[in-house]
């Protein structure tokens, strides 16, 4: 864009607007309950008494199997953990109900039973985390299943118990089973997760297990980042005149590989002379030019009237899980009419996330 171009006035104002790109930000961690169970973690059957497999069990590697003092003092420590965290207390029949992401517990303290298949909602979050805490006993009725939905895993279930836990045949259950006490698994059951006991284990004939470690969140590779090119626009402007400039091209690119959508936002940090003088954010909007997208990406694009604090300007749902977008930001900005002469230096911020 042009420099020092001049403006016909009384008042001349020089602003030095300084663009930087804003952060950048990768996805994501595995989620891990590790923590939690300590070394106990490590396996899918634990046992600190007798172990006893029926027949024509499948998908149980031996090697998951233990019954290490050590882990079952970490067992018992992850049990007084969470039997002694805060909870909403529940109806002790907890089947034919969804939960979201929460820590229950049973009425009065009494024991826990499900009648009847129950659903767990992770409200879209693999990170979301539920706990189900009884002092009492566990058991569930022949033919149940416990169900996740939108994305509630496994290895975020806790399933707490501080006597013995009885599943009955023929179930479809899944979490971290913590016993105080032995467990019983009936025949015929599909297991997605641990089996953790102080005492005996019991696993009927013809039982499923599934993949051992449990699943947690994805690990999408690559990145989602934005670029915008250092920038340092000189323009003389007159108090109480509007001036519009466009900066340098914004670049988003993400590479994750997961199909999430992403949002772009911006905002003005307060532009001040050496005198500290200031024009705030709110003097300052934001629109774009040359709009295009790749990869499939469906755009929606926001103006900013302000920019006094960071908002949206962009938001992007995804066609393909490689994807992105360019444009040129265009700043207008109405400068006040008592505004003071000066040198004035500013930064606009980007942020994809």
């Amino acid at each position: 864009m042009p420099r020092n171009k001049k403006f016909h006035g009384v008042t001349t104002n020089l602003l030095l607007l300084v663009i930087f790109a804003g952060l950048n930000y990768s996805v994501s961690a595995q989620a891990s309950d590790i923590p939690i169970l300590g070394t106990a973690g490590n396996y899918q059957i634990l046992s600190g008494a007798a172990l006893t497999l029926g027949a024509s069990i499948t998908g149980l590697d031996p090697t998951n199997v233990s019954s290490s003092t050590t882990a079952v003092a970490d067992l018992n420590t992850a049990i007084a953990n969470l039997s002694g965290a805060t909870a909403t207390s529940v109806a002790a029949d907890l089947g034919g109900k969804t939960y979201t992401p929460g820590s229950y517990k049973a009425l009065a303290g009494t024991a826990f039973t499900m009648t009847s298949s129950i659903v767990l909602d992770g409200l879209n979050d693999c990170n979301s985390k539920f706990y189900f805490v009884t002092p009492g006993a566990m058991d569930t009725t022949a033919g149940i299943s416990i169900t996740l939905i939108n994305d509630a895993k496994p290895s975020n279930i806790y399933w707490v118990s501080g006597a013995a836990i009885t599943v009955g045949a023929s179930n479809n259950i899944a979490g971290n089973f913590l016993s105080s006490a032995a467990i019983t698994v009936g025949a015929s059951t599909a297991v997605n997760g641990r089996l953790l006991a102080k005492e005996a284990v019991s696993v009927g004939a013809s039982t499923a297990f599934q993949g051992f470690p449990l699943v947690g969140c994805s690990i999408h590779a690559g990145v989602l980042s934005i670029s915008v090119p250092t920038a340092l626009s000189e323009i003389n402007i007159n108090s109480g005149e509007t001036q519009i400039v466009e900066l340098g091209q914004v670049v988003v690119t993400d590479t994750r590989a997961s199909g999430a959508p992403w949002t772009v936002a911006s905002l003005c940090s307060s532009v001040r002379n050496g005198s500290g003088d200031q024009i705030t954010g709110e003097f300052f909007a934001y629109s774009m030019r040359d709009l295009s997208s790749t990869g499939g990406a469906v755009l929606t694009e926001h103006t900013l009237n302000s920019m006094l604090v960071s908002a949206p300007v962009l938001d992007a749902t995804v066609g393909v899980v490689s994807n992105g977008a360019t444009w040129t930001p265009v700043i207008t900005i109405a400068v006040p009419q008592d505004q003071p002469p000066g040198t004035y230096t500013g930064v606009i911020t980007h942020s994809v996330y």
